[in-house]
């Protein structure tokens, strides 16, 4: 192999990993920008499962309190 195309394969070779260095450094800050996302979601959700869990307990308490109903089961295991 002579020295001219010695030199042009190592070029075609280190601009193929640059290339690859390059994307993967791309699909890395995808991935950042996916999981910020995903995060923020994440948050929200955990927001509205609160906000239905405290209305979940108020109208538990709200059945709790001399409207029919009891929180407790009676003799035969079922809640009144």
């Amino acid at each position: 192999m002579d020295a001219g195309l010695a030199t042009v394969l190592a070029a075609a070779v280190t601009g193929v990993f640059g290339l690859l260095v390059v994307l993967i450094q791309q699909l890395r800050k995808e991935n950042r920008d996916d999981h910020a996302v995903v995060s923020r979601q994440l948050k929200f959700l955990m927001g509205q499962v609160a906000r239905v869990d405290k209305k979940v307990d108020n109208h538990m308490e709200w059945h709790g309190e001399g409207h029919g109903r009891t929180l407790q089961p009676d003799s035969s295991g079922e809640s009144r």
